[in-house]
């Protein structure tokens, strides 16, 4: 019999179960070794740009349908490693390109490397916008026809301000005001109809009803987000023509300076200074910008001598975890202006000066993952002074002095239940004092709405939306503005969207309230308000066609109608006296063609054509300060690798009526303007990433028309930015 007990064999039996234990995790770590080298592999690469070869920071690179991916690095450089055996979609997305899709197959052990190369977005689809629906999409899941105007667009024009943006785009028109101010037709629409805001917020200071575009600088503007159209539904009073929303620069993710000089004809001096960064959580930018220019024309018989402004803005974001997101903006402007008129015979010099501030407060915060809240606050003030004296007169000079300022709210709540399911909804407040001497008591006026709007994606590649708002008006009754809108996807690449809503705008308040003589000579005229004004109303939208084939040529067609009724009109009421009534009715109606090429690397091509037909009821109404029929084309050309970049617009208008007010009795005559071009050229040069040069000249030609515009021939400009980064 064995004996278990015995000292000897226990010590051997230890040893040997020792020795199978540690042989058991030898081969179990080989094994587990050896299944790490059969189930994963590695993932590397560069991601550049494909004009220059330089690379692309911060591009996004993922497996497409996984949660597996990188960021690029200052190199452009990515690895994604245990990525386990199998076939993948590898995408590559970065702001502002096209973004680009590989087939990769991926072996135990094995490490493949990528290098994709990115061509700019010309058709801007991967842009965020939100303006169409008050919350950010891209614009090519945007339901609702939306025009974007980017950076580049921006830059390769060389313009000083909103005006000199807006005035190439298809359906607009830019016309200048009696005291030298610059504002808009859309689609044949006055500008006292289209909502102008920036970053999301209405600004004061309207003059004869209307923004005034010049007074919006150029560089401090990221991009313009244009929806032609009733837009009521999201943002109530003004916006029966359609909405411009000016989104000015944002933050830097590094250090970042940058000055910009200009020099030009008709004593053309400004010069744009900014700087952004990033500390601990807190981003910063800040801008300061200065012009003055000579020579300008207004209109036939008022000459601008001189323009001076100089304004300061400014950001400060603050994001967290736990608060969100915090930003507060700022500006301050003074604008000055000095004019010589003349009118029934004799001289008057003239003096406009503005003082402008702005100030808004953002707060975003996503309280879980399917709901979002923004909330802003913004204060705007306005004081504008216009001062004109009559030459060799012992009259002292008329005087009129305008104070308008808004304080304001508004919230939007995005609520996401479901994948195909998404509801927002919000409410605006705003009070606006209002103070002129042709007002017998300063005004004020409250105005709150509520919207809502639903956007649904039940069905496969088809995004619907319906949304509603309600607006209460003081001393207005309350109006009601539904839209509707969809979008369907083919998969060959057309897109279709069409929308369909209404439209209003209060009467102003010099429609309303005025009451003071006309400063005219021998002439007892009085211009009074009319207190029993109803807003003005519309009805109408658009369908639109988008084709893009092979990311090279995209082709949109839009067709639009826009209904207006109670359109509000002067008339006059005794001899001698002036009012406002509700009377007219107009259809605006036509179709926007634009076509954009990208044919080569190097050589971009956009045509765009606009036809704007207008019937109403009264033929003696003066919706004359639009061409039928308008065109342009955009040529864009660029050499060694993008240093070097010539940008060449022309644009046409067609023949168009003229209605012109004869004498003292008010009467209509009519004139034919015949059809002109205008013909633009700047040129930019790269020397480095530091330092850029570009010249340019409008108005090529020299096109002039002393009676009907434009008043300014050719005008040359010479300009030099410089920029200084660091992460």
């Amino acid at each position: 019999m064995l004996n278990f007990s015995d000292k000897g064999f226990g010590k051997l039996q230890l040893t040997n179960v020792k020795r199978i234990l540690v042989l058991i995790v030898l081969i179990f770590s080989g094994l587990m070794t050896t299944g790490y080298t059969q189930e994963f592999g590695v993932i590397s690469g560069k991601v550049l740009d494909i004009s220059d070869n330089s690379p692309l920071p911060n591009a996004n690179v993922f497996l497409v349908g996984t949660q597996r991916g990188a960021a690029t690095d200052k190199n452009g450089k990515f690895i994604i490693n245990r990525v386990p055996v199998g076939e993948y979609q590898l995408k590559v997305t970065y702001l502002g390109y096209e973004p680009a899709i590989k087939k990769v197959i991926v072996h135990s052990g094995e490490e493949i490397s990528f290098e994709f190369k990115l061509r700019e977005d010309f058709f801007q689809t991967q842009q965020v916008v939100v303006t169409a629906t008050r919350t950010q999409k891209l614009l090519e899941e945007v339901p609702v026809v939306t025009e974007l105007i980017s950076t580049e667009e921006i830059e390769e024009k060389g313009a000083e301000d909103l005006s000199d943006i807006l005035e190439d785009r298809p359906g607009i028109s830019i016309e200048s005001g009696s005291a030298g101010e610059r504002f808009l037709y859309m689609n044949g629409v006055d500008s006292k109809r289209i909502l102008l805001l920036v970053d999301n917020v209405p600004v004061s200071g309207k003059l004869n009803n209307r923004n005034q575009l010049n007074l919006v600088d150029a560089d401090k503007i990221d991009h313009i987000e244009i929806v032609k159209g009733p837009g009521s539904a999201l943002y109530g009073n003004d916006a029966m023509g359609g909405v411009i929303n000016v989104i000015t620069k944002g933050f830097s993710d590094g250090y970042k300076i940058q000055a910009n000089g200009r020099m030009g004809s008709k004593d053309l001096y400004s010069g744009n200074f900014s700087f952004s960064g990033k500390n601990k959580g807190l981003n910063y930018t800040f801008n300061v910008d200065h012009l003055r220019e000579g020579f300008d024309k207004g209109s036939t018989e008022i000459d601008v001598k001189e323009n001076q402004t100089r304004s300061a803005d400014g950001k400060i974001r603050f994001q967290s975890t736990i608060l969100g997101g915090l930003e507060l903006r700022g500006e301050y402007r003074e604008d000055k202006q000095l004019s010589e008129s003349a009118f029934m015979g004799g001289l008057s010099d003239n003096e406009s000066k503005i003082k402008n501030k702005n100030t808004s407060l953002v707060w975003n915060r996503n309280i879980t993952d399917k709901f979002n809240l923004s909330l802003t606050g913004f204060y705007t003030d306005n004081l504008r002074s216009y001062q004109s004296a009559r030459r060799n007169s012992t009259r002292p000079a008329s005087i009129d002095t305008t104070t308008d300022n808004i304080l304001g709210f508004k919230s939007n709540f995005a609520y996401t239940p479901l994948k195909t399911l998404k509801l927002d909804f919000g409410f605006d407040y705003s009070s606006n004092d209002y103070e002129n001497e042709r007002l017998t008591a300063t005004k004020n006026r409250q105005q709150t709405g509520f919207f809502s709007q639903i956007e649904l994606n039940f069905i496969k590649n088809l995004s619907f939306n319906l949304g509603a708002r309600y607006d209460k008006i003081t001393d207005l009754t309350g109006y009601f503005s539904p839209r509707m809108s969809a979008m369907y996807d083919f998969p060959f690449g057309l897109k279709i969207r069409g929308s369909w809503g209404n439209g209003f705008r209060a009467p102003s308040f010099i429609e309303l309230y005025s009451d003071f003589p006309m400063p005219i000579p021998g002439m007892p005229l009085r211009v009074v308000g009319n207190p029993d004004l109803k807003p003005e109303k519309s009805t109408g939208g658009n369908l639109g066609f988008e084709y893009l084939w092979n990311s090279r040529i995209l082709v949109n067609t839009t067709f639009f109608q826009n209904q207006f009724t109670d359109m509000i009109v002067d008339y006059q009421p005794q001899k001698f006296t002036y009012s406002y009534l509700n009377v007219e009715s107009a259809t605006f109606r036509g179709v926007e063609l634009q076509t954009r090429f990208y044919l080569m690397n190097n050589l971009t091509t956009t045509l765009s054509y606009n036809f704007t037909d207008i019937s109403q009821k009264d033929e003696d109404i003066a919706f004359s300060k639009i061409s039928p029929h308008t065109a342009a084309l955009r040529l864009t050309y660029r050499l060694f690798k993008n240093r070097l970049k010539f940008s060449l617009r022309d644009q046409f208008f067609s023949e168009r009526d003229i209605l012109i007010v004869s004498g003292q009795t008010g009467n209509f005559t009519k004139d034919k303007k015949t059809a002109f071009n205008l013909v633009d050229l700047t040129a930019t040069l790269k020397f480095s990433k530091m330092l850029s040069l570009r010249l340019g000249g409008t108005n090529l030609t020299d096109f002039k028309d002393d009676e009907y515009g434009p008043y300014i021939g050719r005008r040359i400009f010479m300009g030099l930015s410089t920029t200084f980064e660091k992460d």
